[in-house]
């Protein structure tokens, strides 16, 4: 057990951030800014920027998307249109980003919002479990936010009226249309050691010990860094496709892209068991296991048990899971689930 006063003291020195965190959130600049942002959302609203003849302009990390309203191909933005003269960039339109899509270039896109008053910004945010500073900012400068995590929505909730959601993240790594092409990749032998490559960052040391102690078990689990961007989505595909088991790590509550694509390549996710109790696990099939602290560190029992749920399914089971988890989880069901979200929501306004 850990000795008492320091836990005492741990305890205080938590509950004090906290407290400070939400005495900022008490002040009445607040109150002001979600009044005026709604007025300006309601305005734009008002002057038909949404509509079924609005053009929608989806950010570069959505390139994947392969189905809009209408059946209409997606329109899709360079992946540096923020480096463009303001000038070149769409009017009277409907820009639907992700937080990627900006990145450290969020002072060009502060720019670019507040120069179009006649068209509508929707950001889902990826990262809002964890990114705090960016959330609040994009969540600012939006007209409709939809986070991924419901961990920050009470601070997040103070910087835009129109909070969407969550609506969780989706399979992104591939097209609907080349998962269901490649099928033989995904029924091809898969080996009983899990998978799971996570990139080290120094602010979430807990997840690196995590990650280090499985390492000392499972070579596949491990280290790595972003170099998988650089090579092509057949070699993606296969790696994913090599493994029966997955574990996951993740930064905090938020549900990570993995856990999909680890669903949509046929693999068995390992989560951790406190995902059982958090909203972003609701739409979670049984398909999914969990492992708690002591399965860190005697991980056998755990993975065998992945294993032989993933071999009891056999070809007929991987083939239905991979096709029903591609209609539920896939980046194309999820952007129709917000703009329906987001027709919801503006229908109730002009009730």
């Amino acid at each position: 057990m850990i000795d008492d006063p320091l836990l005492t003291e741990n305890i205080g020195a938590l509950s004090r951030s906290i407290k400070e965190a939400q005495e900022i959130l008490e002040s009445e600049f607040f109150d002001y800014h979600s009044i005026q942002k709604y007025i300006s959302t309601l305005a734009k609203l008002r002057a038909g920027v949404l509509s079924n003849e609005s053009c929608i302009y989806f950010g570069n990390n959505l390139k994947h998307l392969s189905i809009t309203p209408g059946g209409k191909p997606p329109n899709i933005l360079d992946p540096e249109f923020l480096s463009k003269p303001l000038e070149e960039l769409p009017r009277n339109c409907v820009y639907f980003l992700l937080n990627n899509d900006i990145g450290n270039q969020i002072e060009l896109y502060k720019s670019l919002y507040n120069h179009r008053p006649c068209s509508l910004f929707i950001l889902w945010d990826w990262d809002s479990q964890h990114w705090v500073e960016m959330s609040c900012t994009l969540a600012a400068y939006s007209d409709f936010y939809i986070p991924v995590s419901s961990e920050n929505s009470y601070t997040i909730g103070h910087l835009n009226p129109f909070v969407l959601g969550p609506v969780f993240v989706g399979v992104n790594q591939w097209r609907k249309d080349f998962v269901i092409n490649n099928i033989e990749v995904l029924l091809a032998n898969r080996v009983d050691d899990p998978y799971g490559p996570h990139v080290g960052y120094s602010a979430y040391q807990r997840r690196n010990r995590a990650v280090a102690t499985l390492n000392q078990k499972f070579p596949h689990v491990g280290f790595t860094d972003n170099s998988y961007k650089t090579r092509t989505e057949l070699e993606v595909l296969t790696e994913w496709c090599g493994y029966k088991a997955h574990w996951i790590v993740p930064v905090r509550s938020g549900m990570p892209i993995r856990l999909y694509n680890c669903l949509v390549t046929g693999g068995i996710p390992l989560v951790p068991g406190f995902y059982r109790y958090l909203l972003e696990s609701s739409d979670l099939p049984p398909d999914v296991m969990y492992y708690d602290v002591l399965d860190l560190i005697e991980p056998d029992r755990l993975v065998e048990i992945a294993n032989r749920h993933f071999d009891q399914q056999g070809t007929d089971g991987l083939t239905r899971r991979v096709g029903d988890f591609l209609n539920r989880y896939h980046i194309d069901a999820r952007c129709l689930e917000i703009l329906e979200l987001l027709r919801e929501r503006v229908r109730s306004l002009f009730k």
